[in-house]
C-alpha cells in the first residue's frame, strides 16, 4: 500500500512544480552563450563607429552616429543570441553590454543640443573610441571562458523548501530595510515620508568616511535580495499561503518604491533586472503571457521611472507631485541620462597629460573599499587624486565616468582593454550558474550577479561591496541551509 501522499501531504504540489520545472530544461537548448557571428557584429560596429563620426561638426553629431552605429551592432547580436530561445538571452554578459551603452550612448539617439557646450569636439572623440573600445573589449571578454557546470563546493546550491524560502525573504527584508527603520522608530509611515523628500535628505544617510555606526548600512545591502527572492515565491505562489504571498508583494513594492523615490536609476533599475531574471528563469514553461507581459511592463516601468527620476531627486517626489513639474514645461524633452561622455572625455584629456596614470592604486582602491573603517581606521579615504578633482569639479559634486573612466585613468587605453576583457570574461563565467537548473537557490544568486553587472558598469569601484549579499547568500547555504 502507498502511503507517500499520506505521509508528506504538504509538498506533492510543490514536488510537481520541481518535476515541470526539470522536464522543461531537459528540453531546451542550454547551455546559455552569446554567438560568435554577433560578437563579430559587435566588434565590427566598434570598428566602423569612430571612423563614422569623423565627418561629424559637433560633439553631438559624433556621439548620435556611434550610438547608432554601436546600437546596431548590439541589436544584431542580441537577434543571433535570440535563435538560442528566449532565455538565452538572460546572460550577465548581456546585461554587461546593454548597461555600458545605455550609460554612455543611449541619450544621444535623440541628438541633444545642450550637449555641445560641454565637451570639446577632440574630447568628444577620445572619449568615443575608449567607449568603442571597451564595448568591443565586453563582448570579445565573453568567449573567453568555457561554459561548463561549477565545480566548487561553495557554488553548488541545493533546492531549498518553501518555509525556508518564506522565512530568507522576511530576514533579509528585515535586515535590508533595519539601518532605516532605526532612524524612523520602525514606523512606516515615517519612512515612506521621508522618502519623499529631496535625495540625500533622509535620517539614515551614510557618513562620508563610516564608522561602527554604517555597518548596519552595509548590512541594508540584503535588501538586494528581496527582488529575486519575490520572483521565485510569486512563481511558485500555488504553493505558499495566500498570506504569505500579501506579505512578499507588499514588501516588494516597498522595495521597489524605494529605489524610485531615492532617486538611484542603477538601483531601481536593478531591483527590476533581478526580480525578471529569477521570476523567468523560474518559470517551468515559458509562453507569451508570462514572459513578455512582465518583460514588457518592467521596461515601460524602468523607462518612465528613471525619466522622472532625474526629475525629481533634487527636490524630492513630494514637491515634484504637489507642484506638478512635470506639467510646467521645465522638464527634459530628450532621452538624456547623466551625460557620461563628457567628464569621461575630460578624464582623457588630462591623463596622463596634467597627471601621472594612477596604475595599481585602482586595483587596490577597488578591492579594499568594502572593509569597514570600522575595523581599519586608518583605511584610504580613497584615490590620491579623484577623477572629480582632476576635472576641476566643486566641492560636493560627485562625477561619473563608469568603470571606463575609472579603468583609463588606472593606465589608459590598455588599462581599459584588460579591465573589458576581464569584466567580459568574469560575466560569462557567471553564467555558468545559470547550468543548475534545479535550484530555485541558484537563481537568486544567479539573479544577483546581474545587479552587480549593472552598478559594475557605472563603476567598478562598487563590484567588491556589491557582492556581498551574494556572498552573504553563499555562506548562508554553505553552513546552514545545506545542512
Amino acid at each position: 500500500m502507498n502511503n507517500s501522499n499520506h505521509i508528506f501531504p504538504d509538498i506533492s504540489y510543490e514536488y510537481q512544480y520541481y518535476q515541470n520545472y526539470q522536464n522543461y530544461y531537459a528540453e531546451i537548448n542550454y547551455p546559455p552563450k552569446p554567438s560568435s557571428l554577433g560578437t563579430a557584429c559587435i566588434i565590427l560596429s566598434a570598428i566602423l563607429a569612430p571612423m563614422l563620426s569623423q565627418s561629424a561638426e559637433t560633439p553631438t553629431t559624433m556621439a548620435n552616429i556611434v550610438a547608432v552605429t554601436t546600437g546596431i551592432g548590439l541589436l544584431t547580436s542580441i537577434a543571433l543570441d535570440f535563435r538560442g530561445g528566449l532565455r538565452n538571452l538572460f546572460r550577465t554578459d548581456l546585461m554587461c553590454l546593454v548597461s555600458i551603452y545605455f550609460l554612455t550612448l543611449f541619450e544621444f539617439l535623440s541628438l541633444p543640443e545642450d550637449f555641445n557646450k560641454r565637451i570639446s569636439v577632440d574630447q568628444a572623440n577620445q572619449a568615443l573610441i575608449v567607449i568603442c573600445i571597451g564595448i568591443a573589449g565586453l563582448a570579445i571578454g565573453r568567449h573567453l571562458i568555457v561554459l561548463k557546470p561549477v565545480k566548487s563546493k561553495w557554488l553548488n546550491f541545493s533546492k531549498i523548501s518553501n518555509k525556508t524560502l518564506f522565512l530568507l525573504f522576511i530576514v533579509s527584508s528585515f535586515l535590508g530595510f533595519l539601518h532605516i527603520l532605526l532612524t524612523v522608530d520602525f514606523n512606516i509611515f515615517t519612512m515612506i515620508d521621508e522618502l519623499l523628500g529631496p535625495r540625500f535628505s533622509q535620517p539614515w544617510g551614510r557618513g562620508r568616511l563610516g564608522g561602527w555606526s554604517t555597518l548596519l548600512t552595509e548590512v541594508g545591502l540584503l535588501r538586494l535580495v528581496i527582488p529575486p527572492l519575490a520572483g521565485i515565491i510569486l512563481n511558485r505562489r500555488s504553493t505558499f499561503p495566500k498570506f504569505q504571498i500579501i506579505i512578499v508583494i507588499l514588501i516588494f513594492l516597498l522595495t521597489l518604491f524605494q529605489g524610485f523615490a531615492s532617486g538611484s536609476r542603477n538601483i531601481y533599475v536593478a531591483y527590476f533586472a533581478t526580480f525578471l531574471m529569477s521570476y523567468i528563469l523560474t518559470i517551468p514553461r515559458n509562453t507569451l503571457i508570462n514572459t513578455m507581459i512582465p518583460v514588457a511592463l518592467s521596461a515601460f516601468l524602468v523607462m518612465y521611472g528613471s525619466y522622472h527620476m532625474l526629475e525629481f531627486r533634487t527636490i524630492g517626489l513630494r514637491n515634484y507631485v504637489v507642484n506638478k513639474v512635470y506639467e510646467s514645461g521645465n522638464t527634459r524633452t530628450t532621452l538624456a541620462v547623466d551625460y557620461n561622455l563628457a567628464p569621461l572625455g575630460q578624464v582623457i584629456s588630462v591623463f596622463p597629460i596634467s597627471n601621472e596614470f594612477l596604475g595599481t592604486e585602482v586595483l587596490v582602491w577597488s578591492l579594499i573599499k568594502p572593509i569597514p573603517r570600522a575595523f581599519w581606521p586608518s583605511k584610504p579615504e580613497g584615490l590620491s587624486i579623484s577623477i572629480e578633482e582632476s576635472v576641476g569639479a566643486g566641492a560636493g559634486y560627485t562625477v561619473a565616468t563608469t568603470y571606463l573612466g575609472e579603468s583609463y585613468i588606472m593606465a589608459g587605453h590598455f588599462g581599459v582593454i584588460a579591465t573589458s576583457l576581464f569584466f567580459g570574461a568574469l560575466s560569462a563565467w557567471w553564467n555558468r550558474l545559470a547550468l543548475q537548473k534545479q535550484s530555485d537557490y541558484a537563481m537568486v544568486v544567479y539573479a544577483l550577479g546581474f545587479f552587480v553587472a549593472v552598478i559594475t558598469m557605472r563603476s567598478m569601484f562598487w563590484l567588491t561591496t556589491m557582492m556581498l549579499p551574494i556572498v552573504a547568500l553563499v555562506v548562508l547555504h554553505k553552513f546552514f541551509l545545506k545542512r
